[in-house]
């Protein structure tokens, strides 16, 4: 995300990892999870410290609480932009769930997050702050997040299905729609750069959905052994993961490796601003970063 990103425009933005900051009355921005009302001096150095990435912003109009999905690059909320789009009813639908999803899953980590502050103990250092502490827990009651999670990826999924009805209007090679994504992907007369993306996508964003989301319906071990990850960075600040599995294909839970350090609201994030970079191309103008 660029430094001219509008913070003025928004009253609390949620990051990766559910770090949350918050405007108060005077305009200055505070982290909204800690216990001690830490100040932030430049909501910029958020992203810098922490190498975290604003996921939702919000705001209020007319005594109303708005809230905008950013892109996991850069471009246009992706609220707004889907409300340009000229969709069908389906797959506007599957957008705005994979938005609500999504949002609500950044929220459970900003929760998380604030639940686990603790009271400043620690001594200040030299940058005004408490004592940068390194510590880490699992947390075995969580599953929330999981559902979202898991969700989130059948919305990407029947995002896939439902694309596939713009695909064959605007590159058909015969009457009657596939029945699924990959049969359209494979009949369609495609142009040689779009064939290229769809296949991309399909590789990096809509195959390991479905890895995913089979993984956490059938292979999740919630309770003894949670996936669920506190590290605490500052004496007052705690970053949450909802860990996922490195192999999710793999059938035994003994197997499942966690070096890439993989995060369900990052990777969930990234997947559907992917998704809305496609329909981008099929039924929009094209011009989204990652298109």
């Amino acid at each position: 995300m660029k430094k001219s990103f509008p913070w003025e425009q928004f009253e609390k933005v949620t990051f990766e990892r559910g770090i949350s900051i918050r405007k108060s009355e005077t305009g200055d921005w505070f982290y909204a999870n800690s216990e001690d009302t830490m100040s932030v001096s430049d909501p910029n150095t958020v992203l810098t410290n922490f190498g975290v990435r604003p996921v939702l912003a919000e705001g209020s109009s007319q005594n109303t609480t708005v809230s905008f999905l950013l892109p996991a690059i850069r471009g246009r909320l992706l609220d707004i932009y889907r409300s340009e789009l000229d969709l069908l009813k389906p797959l506007k639908y599957v957008l705005g769930s994979m938005i609500y999803h999504c949002s609500a899953l950044a929220r459970l980590y900003a929760e998380e997050c604030t639940q686990s502050a603790e009271p400043s103990t620690g001594e200040m250092g030299s940058d005004g702050k408490t004592s940068r502490q390194k510590e880490s827990k699992v947390v075995t009651r969580l599953e929330t997040p999981f559902y979202e999670f898991e969700a989130l990826m059948t919305k990407i999924i029947l995002g896939y299905e439902y694309i596939r009805y713009p695909i064959w209007r605007k590159y058909q090679s015969g009457s009657e729609t596939p029945r699924n994504f990959a049969d359209t992907i494979k009949r369609c007369k495609l142009p040689p750069a779009i064939e290229k993306r769809i296949k991309l996508s399909r590789d990096n964003c809509y195959l390991p959905a479905k890895k995913f989301r089979y993984c956490i319906q059938r292979n999740l071990d919630v309770g003894s052994s949670s996936w669920c990850l506190l590290e605490k960075k500052y004496e007052l600040l705690w970053l949450f993961s909802a860990r996922l599995p490195d192999n999710p294909e793999e059938k035994s839970e003994k197997n499942f490796k966690f070096d890439q350090k993989l995060d369900a609201l990052t990777v969930g994030w990234e997947y559907v601003s992917e998704f809305f970079s496609l329909i981008d191309i099929i039924v929009g103008k094209g011009n989204l970063s990652s298109a």
